[in-house]
């Protein structure tokens, strides 16, 4: 028997304070390029963002004007709501020219936190009604694999793969209960934050073209028409075609202009996005290397040719290692396999629960992982330079001690920053093993 409806909104709002503790408000290109349409749209009326292209660090430039060459829904979601806080006065102006810190720090909050919180909960709800042992629990599990993982360095801060991951994942389930027109849509809207995801919808509407299955596919279909439709409209108001995305006009990246980027299959880039500490995947999420690693040796995928997410997981890593920006830029993990990461955990994170081996290694992969990722969270975060190869030992160490993160928000309201960390932790200690105890209290009962 699952969570009650209580019970998950507790746990849902935990995260989300957890996930909001550390809220974004710098000049990241990547996040710029975001809010730079959110206040064009706001401000004047346009997607046009030339007033604001020298802070925009991403930008295409089209026809002789500067848009950002994002996908468009992460941005289009946070502009009533930063409207809105516009409109009633809760949020100046910001200066010609300049984007908002505070308008950062919203989409962060929106795009950032609330999809991290979305996932660690889906993840705990799958996982409840599992048997687990004493010294572990559906929230222990949960809780550790993502915040001790790559995924918890971007809750908090105004990227599109998060939410991108949220969006699928929650299509993952729509599609799992048959519900094909609701996992069409959600699954579109995915695609509307980041575009490789489209992986995922097409290998599904292919299996269901292969089970000649044409009265879930038709449904299927129709859901994801208008997250397309929204994309062609998109496009066509920034380049006056739908067939053509701002990724192909990108300011600085002259690969980009052939293929959006996309090239052959590199082996040294697949294993730097894989097990290498430079972005690699499971290296940056060790607890997901476990969980898939016991999915294997115990065969919990008899027919993975079939499985909903192994299949296009695969996929993904494979053609990203072909992608000219593969590693990511400036960041902690591989960004670009978020949603890999968050559908790959929702996959093979039962198998900890009835291996002992799995079961004794979770606490030292989960260990490792939260050191890493609080290590960064409390000094660098995502800003890693690219030319480091060992961005662990080369940049967060030297950093750890030294410095602590004024993103915090104790730190905005006049916290000093290291008080405010040493708060965060205790009470990311406090708010798990509380719900440890509540878990392992609703399985006793």
């Amino acid at each position: 028997m699952g969570p009650s409806r209580k019970q998950t909104s507790i746990f849902f709002c935990v995260i989300l304070f957890l996930s909001s503790w550390h809220l974004f408000g710098g000049r990241n290109d990547n996040v710029t390029s975001r809010a730079a349409t959110v206040s064009a749209i706001v401000e004047h009326g346009t997607l046009c963002i030339d007033d604001l292209a020298d802070q925009a660090g991403d930008k295409a430039f089209i026809n002789g004007r500067y848009y950002s060459e994002k996908a468009p829904l992460p941005a289009l979601l946070v502009v009533p709501f930063w409207w809105m806080a516009r409109g009633s006065g809760l949020a100046g102006a910001a200066p010609e020219g300049q984007l908002s810190p505070s308008l950062i720090r919203l989409g962060g909050f929106l795009i950032g936190s609330i999809p991290f919180a979305i996932i660690v909960t889906v993840l705990w709800y799958r996982l409840r009604i599992l048997s687990w042992p004493p010294g572990l629990s559906a929230s222990l599990v949960a809780i550790c694999a993502c915040s001790g993982s790559f995924l918890f360095i971007q809750s908090g801060a105004f990227f599109g793969h998060l939410i991108g991951g949220a969006f699928l994942l929650i299509a993952l389930l729509a599609w799992e209960r048959d519900r094909f027109a609701w996992s069409g849509a959600l699954a579109g809207c995915a695609v509307l934050c980041e575009y490789t995801n489209a992986v995922f919808p097409l290998f599904w509407a292919l299996l269901l073209i292969m089970r000649r299955d044409f009265r879930s596919i038709v449904p299927f279909a129709l859901g994801g028409a208008p997250t397309l439709l929204l994309l062609a409209v998109y496009n066509m108001l920034i380049a006056g075609t739908p067939f053509m995305v701002g990724y192909t006009h990108q300011v600085g990246y002259d690969y980009m202009h052939t293929a959006a980027g996309m090239g052959w299959p590199d082996i040294t880039h697949l294993w730097h996005i894989t097990f290498s500490d430079y972005r690699g995947l499971f290296f940056y999420s060790p607890v997901l290397a476990l969980a898939m690693a016991a999915t294997i040796i115990h065969r919990d995928t008899p027919r993975w040719w079939t499985d909903p997410v192994i299949v296009p997981a695969v996929v993904t890593i494979v053609a990203m290692s072909g992608f000219g920006g593969w590693w990511g830029g400036w960041t902690y993990g591989p960004r670009y396999l978020t949603t890999v990461a968050v559908l790959l955990l929702y996959r093979c994170l039962p198998s900890l629960a009835g291996r002992r081996w799995s079961r004794a290694l979770f606490f030292p992969m989960a260990v490792f992982g939260l050191l890493c990722a609080f290590a960064a969270k409390d000094t660098v975060s995502f800003s890693l330079p690219t030319e480091f190869m060992h961005p662990i030992v080369q940049v967060i160490l030297p950093a750890f001690g030294s410095s602590h993160s004024d993103s915090q928000w104790p730190a905005l309201i006049g916290v000093p920053a290291l008080p405010a960390s040493v708060l965060f932790l205790a009470a990311f200690v406090a708010a798990v093993w509380s719900l440890h105890r509540a878990d392992r209290r609703a399985r006793s009962g």
